[in-house]
Protein backbone atom coordinates (compact mmCIF):
# COMPACT_ATOMS: atom_id res chain seq x y z
CA UNK A 1 0.00 0.00 0.00
CA UNK A 2 1.50 3.72 -1.02
CA UNK A 3 1.29 6.42 1.97
CA UNK A 4 -1.39 8.08 -0.97
CA UNK A 5 -3.38 5.25 -0.65
CA UNK A 6 -3.31 4.83 3.11
CA UNK A 7 -3.76 8.22 3.51
CA UNK A 8 -6.92 8.34 1.46
CA UNK A 9 -8.45 5.78 3.23
CA UNK A 10 -7.76 7.24 6.21
CA UNK A 11 -9.50 9.94 5.53
CA UNK A 12 -12.38 7.67 4.31
CA UNK A 13 -12.73 6.18 7.92
CA UNK A 14 -12.23 9.00 9.93
CA UNK A 15 -15.17 11.28 8.14
CA UNK A 16 -17.71 8.09 7.59
CA UNK A 17 -17.16 7.28 10.78
CA UNK A 18 -18.57 10.05 12.57
CA UNK A 19 -20.53 11.18 9.27
CA UNK A 20 -24.02 9.30 9.01
CA UNK A 21 -22.69 8.15 6.00
CA UNK A 22 -21.55 4.15 7.00
CA UNK A 23 -17.55 4.39 7.36
CA UNK A 24 -17.56 0.44 7.04
CA UNK A 25 -19.89 0.65 3.42
CA UNK A 26 -16.88 3.05 2.58
CA UNK A 27 -14.19 1.02 3.31
CA UNK A 28 -15.19 -1.98 1.61
CA UNK A 29 -16.54 0.30 -1.60
CA UNK A 30 -13.22 2.55 -2.09
CA UNK A 31 -10.77 -0.10 -2.86
CA UNK A 32 -12.54 -1.91 -5.09
CA UNK A 33 -13.85 0.83 -6.92
CA UNK A 34 -10.39 2.35 -7.60
CA UNK A 35 -8.99 -0.78 -7.87
CA UNK A 36 -6.89 -1.43 -4.43
CA UNK A 37 -5.94 -4.35 -2.71
CA UNK A 38 -8.03 -4.80 -0.12
CA UNK A 39 -6.27 -2.83 3.42
CA UNK A 40 -6.79 -5.82 5.61
CA UNK A 41 -7.77 -6.22 8.74
CA UNK A 42 -4.21 -4.76 11.14
CA UNK A 43 -4.20 -1.43 8.76
CA UNK A 44 -8.32 -0.87 9.72
CA UNK A 45 -7.92 -1.77 13.01
CA UNK A 46 -5.25 1.11 12.87
CA UNK A 47 -7.66 3.68 10.94
CA UNK A 48 -10.67 2.60 13.84
CA UNK A 49 -8.19 3.32 16.86
CA UNK A 50 -7.27 6.60 14.98
CA UNK A 51 -11.10 7.61 15.04
CA UNK A 52 -10.83 6.50 18.79
CA UNK A 53 -8.56 8.36 20.08
CA UNK A 54 -10.18 11.42 18.12
CA UNK A 55 -13.11 10.15 20.05
CA UNK A 56 -11.78 10.70 23.17
CA UNK A 57 -9.81 13.58 22.48
CA UNK A 58 -12.88 15.71 21.97
CA UNK A 59 -15.18 13.96 24.45
CA UNK A 60 -12.03 14.06 27.27
CA UNK A 61 -14.24 16.93 29.43
CA UNK A 62 -17.39 14.51 29.51
CA UNK A 63 -14.55 11.33 30.31
CA UNK A 64 -13.37 12.95 32.95
CA UNK A 65 -16.18 14.46 34.95
CA UNK A 66 -18.08 10.82 34.74
CA UNK A 67 -15.05 9.47 36.30
CA UNK A 68 -14.60 12.40 38.90
CA UNK A 69 -18.32 11.48 39.30
CA UNK A 70 -17.60 7.65 40.06
CA UNK A 71 -14.91 8.34 42.17
CA UNK A 72 -17.68 10.64 44.08
CA UNK A 73 -20.70 8.43 43.88
CA UNK A 74 -22.34 10.48 42.00
CA UNK A 75 -26.05 9.25 41.09
CA UNK A 76 -25.73 11.00 37.95
CA UNK A 77 -22.44 9.36 36.44
CA UNK A 78 -23.31 5.64 37.47
CA UNK A 79 -26.51 6.64 35.74
CA UNK A 80 -25.08 7.78 32.59
CA UNK A 81 -22.59 4.78 32.56
CA UNK A 82 -25.34 2.35 33.01
CA UNK A 83 -26.82 3.21 30.00
CA UNK A 84 -23.58 3.01 27.85
CA UNK A 85 -23.19 -0.48 29.57
CA UNK A 86 -26.24 -1.51 28.88
CA UNK A 87 -26.37 0.08 25.32
CA UNK A 88 -22.97 -1.79 24.37
CA UNK A 89 -24.25 -5.32 25.03
CA UNK A 90 -26.60 -5.39 21.75
CA UNK A 91 -23.05 -4.93 19.60
CA UNK A 92 -21.15 -7.41 21.95
CA UNK A 93 -23.75 -10.16 21.38
CA UNK A 94 -23.81 -9.98 17.83
CA UNK A 95 -20.38 -9.75 17.37
CA UNK A 96 -19.76 -12.99 19.23
CA UNK A 97 -22.79 -14.71 17.73
CA UNK A 98 -22.69 -13.27 14.10
CA UNK A 99 -18.94 -13.04 13.65
CA UNK A 100 -18.73 -14.70 10.89
CA UNK A 101 -21.25 -13.75 8.94
CA UNK A 102 -20.33 -9.94 9.51
CA UNK A 103 -16.86 -10.98 7.85
CA UNK A 104 -18.37 -11.98 4.71
CA UNK A 105 -20.23 -8.90 4.44
CA UNK A 106 -16.73 -6.99 3.99
CA UNK A 107 -15.92 -9.12 1.24
CA UNK A 108 -19.20 -8.10 -0.96
CA UNK A 109 -18.66 -4.53 -2.19
CA UNK A 110 -21.88 -4.41 -4.37
CA UNK A 111 -24.16 -5.53 -1.47
CA UNK A 112 -22.26 -2.52 1.21
CA UNK A 113 -23.77 -0.29 -1.81
CA UNK A 114 -27.02 -1.65 -1.66
CA UNK A 115 -27.14 -1.12 2.25
CA UNK A 116 -26.30 2.30 2.34
CA UNK A 117 -30.20 2.64 0.99
CA UNK A 118 -30.97 1.50 4.32
CA UNK A 119 -28.96 4.62 5.91
CA UNK A 120 -30.68 6.93 3.48
CA UNK A 121 -34.13 5.07 4.88
CA UNK A 122 -33.00 5.75 8.68
CA UNK A 123 -31.78 9.16 8.28
CA UNK A 124 -35.15 10.08 6.30
CA UNK A 125 -37.37 8.17 8.76
CA UNK A 126 -35.64 9.81 11.95
CA UNK A 127 -35.53 13.89 10.32
CA UNK A 128 -39.50 12.92 9.86
CA UNK A 129 -39.99 11.73 13.55
CA UNK A 130 -38.12 14.43 14.86
CA UNK A 131 -39.66 17.38 12.92
CA UNK A 132 -43.17 15.94 14.08
CA UNK A 133 -41.63 15.77 17.55
CA UNK A 134 -40.17 19.37 17.47
CA UNK A 135 -44.00 20.58 16.15
CA UNK A 136 -45.21 19.04 19.06
CA UNK A 137 -42.73 20.10 22.01
CA UNK A 138 -43.70 24.10 20.02
CA UNK A 139 -47.39 23.47 20.75
CA UNK A 140 -47.21 22.28 24.46
CA UNK A 141 -44.29 24.48 25.56
CA UNK A 142 -42.38 21.08 26.46
CA UNK A 143 -38.32 20.48 25.58
CA UNK A 144 -37.24 17.58 23.31
CA UNK A 145 -36.32 15.34 25.36
CA UNK A 146 -32.09 14.93 26.35
CA UNK A 147 -29.94 12.77 27.61
CA UNK A 148 -30.86 12.97 31.08
CA UNK A 149 -34.47 11.75 29.99
CA UNK A 150 -32.81 8.42 28.40
CA UNK A 151 -34.14 5.59 30.34
CA UNK A 152 -32.21 2.03 30.50
CA UNK A 153 -35.09 0.77 27.89
CA UNK A 154 -34.08 3.66 25.64
CA UNK A 155 -30.66 3.01 26.08
CA UNK A 156 -30.94 -1.16 24.68
CA UNK A 157 -32.75 0.40 21.62
CA UNK A 158 -29.76 2.68 20.74
CA UNK A 159 -27.82 -0.14 21.71
CA UNK A 160 -29.55 -2.66 19.22
CA UNK A 161 -29.70 0.07 16.63
CA UNK A 162 -25.74 -0.09 16.86
CA UNK A 163 -25.88 -3.78 16.58
CA UNK A 164 -27.09 -3.80 13.75
CA UNK A 165 -25.27 -1.22 11.69
CA UNK A 166 -22.08 -3.60 12.20
CA UNK A 167 -23.08 -4.73 8.18
CA UNK A 168 -20.97 -3.04 6.00
CA UNK A 169 -23.28 0.16 4.17
CA UNK A 170 -25.46 1.08 7.52
CA UNK A 171 -24.14 3.74 9.42
CA UNK A 172 -23.45 3.46 12.92
CA UNK A 173 -23.60 6.87 13.71
CA UNK A 174 -26.81 7.24 11.58
CA UNK A 175 -28.59 4.30 13.44
CA UNK A 176 -27.61 5.55 16.71
CA UNK A 177 -28.67 9.55 16.12
CA UNK A 178 -31.28 7.92 14.41
CA UNK A 179 -32.66 5.58 17.35
CA UNK A 180 -32.29 8.61 19.89
CA UNK A 181 -34.25 10.75 17.37
CA UNK A 182 -36.96 7.65 17.76
CA UNK A 183 -36.95 8.32 21.26
CA UNK A 184 -37.43 11.50 21.44
CA UNK A 185 -34.11 13.18 21.73
CA UNK A 186 -33.26 16.57 20.02
CA UNK A 187 -30.57 15.73 17.40
CA UNK A 188 -27.72 17.23 19.61
CA UNK A 189 -28.33 15.18 22.39
CA UNK A 190 -29.06 12.06 19.91
CA UNK A 191 -25.43 12.99 18.68
CA UNK A 192 -23.58 12.94 21.91
CA UNK A 193 -25.09 10.11 23.39
CA UNK A 194 -24.30 8.22 19.95
CA UNK A 195 -20.39 9.12 19.78
CA UNK A 196 -19.97 8.78 23.35
CA UNK A 197 -21.34 5.07 23.05
CA UNK A 198 -18.97 4.62 20.02
CA UNK A 199 -16.04 4.95 22.36
CA UNK A 200 -16.59 1.06 24.08
CA UNK A 201 -17.88 -0.39 20.43
CA UNK A 202 -14.51 0.84 18.56
CA UNK A 203 -12.01 0.10 21.88
CA UNK A 204 -14.30 -3.72 22.08
CA UNK A 205 -13.52 -4.23 18.86
CA UNK A 206 -9.62 -3.15 18.83
CA UNK A 207 -9.31 -5.46 21.64
CA UNK A 208 -10.89 -8.21 19.85
CA UNK A 209 -8.84 -7.97 16.88
CA UNK A 210 -5.35 -7.18 18.44
CA UNK A 211 -4.45 -10.93 18.30
CA UNK A 212 -4.60 -10.39 14.27
CA UNK A 213 -2.74 -6.84 14.34
CA UNK A 214 0.79 -8.41 13.62
CA UNK A 215 -0.47 -9.93 10.12
CA UNK A 216 -0.42 -7.07 8.52
CA UNK A 217 2.15 -6.07 5.56
CA UNK A 218 1.59 -2.10 5.49
CA UNK A 219 4.73 -0.41 5.46
CA UNK A 220 5.71 2.03 8.65
CA UNK A 221 5.69 5.21 6.95
CA UNK A 222 1.61 4.05 4.85
CA UNK A 223 0.84 3.30 8.69
CA UNK A 224 1.71 6.20 10.02
CA UNK A 225 -0.22 8.48 7.27
CA UNK A 226 -3.30 6.71 7.39
CA UNK A 227 -3.12 6.47 11.29
CA UNK A 228 -3.18 10.62 11.04
CA UNK A 229 -5.27 11.46 8.59
CA UNK A 230 -7.91 8.95 10.39
CA UNK A 231 -7.67 11.21 13.34
CA UNK A 232 -7.61 14.55 12.02
CA UNK A 233 -10.35 13.75 10.00
CA UNK A 234 -12.08 11.66 12.69
CA UNK A 235 -11.81 14.58 14.73
CA UNK A 236 -13.28 17.31 12.47
CA UNK A 237 -16.17 14.84 11.80
CA UNK A 238 -16.90 14.66 15.27
CA UNK A 239 -17.29 18.31 16.02
CA UNK A 240 -18.29 19.48 12.78
CA UNK A 241 -21.25 16.69 12.95
CA UNK A 242 -22.42 17.90 16.47
CA UNK A 243 -22.30 21.71 15.60
CA UNK A 244 -23.92 21.11 12.50
CA UNK A 245 -27.10 19.71 14.08
CA UNK A 246 -27.48 22.45 16.52
CA UNK A 247 -29.59 23.97 13.61
CA UNK A 248 -30.32 21.53 10.60
CA UNK A 249 -31.23 18.53 9.54
CA UNK A 250 -30.24 14.81 8.54
CA UNK A 251 -31.58 15.13 4.92
CA UNK A 252 -27.96 16.09 3.00
CA UNK A 253 -26.69 12.82 4.70
CA UNK A 254 -30.35 10.91 3.23
CA UNK A 255 -29.40 12.41 -0.18
CA UNK A 256 -25.69 11.43 -0.69
CA UNK A 257 -26.06 7.79 0.95
CA UNK A 258 -29.18 7.62 -1.67
CA UNK A 259 -27.13 8.81 -4.86
CA UNK A 260 -23.75 7.20 -4.00
CA UNK A 261 -25.88 3.43 -3.69
CA UNK A 262 -26.90 4.14 -7.40
CA UNK A 263 -23.13 5.13 -8.57
CA UNK A 264 -21.18 2.48 -6.40
CA UNK A 265 -23.62 -0.17 -7.41
CA UNK A 266 -23.56 0.92 -10.90
CA UNK A 267 -19.64 1.27 -11.09
CA UNK A 268 -18.57 -1.70 -9.22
Amino acid sequence: MSIFEAIVLGLVQGLSEFIPISSSGHLVIVPALLGWDAPGLAFDVLLHTASLVALVAYFSGDLVDLFRGMMRGSRDSRRVLGLLVIATIPAGIAGLLLGGYFEEQFKDAKGAALQLLLTAVILVGAEQLTQRNQRSADVTGRPMKSQDDLTPAGALLVGVAQAVAIIPGISRSGSTIGAGLLLGMDREAAARFAFLLAIPALAGAALVQLPDLGSGSVGLGASAAGFIASLVSSYVAVAGLIRYLKTRTLYPFAAYVTVAAVVFYILL
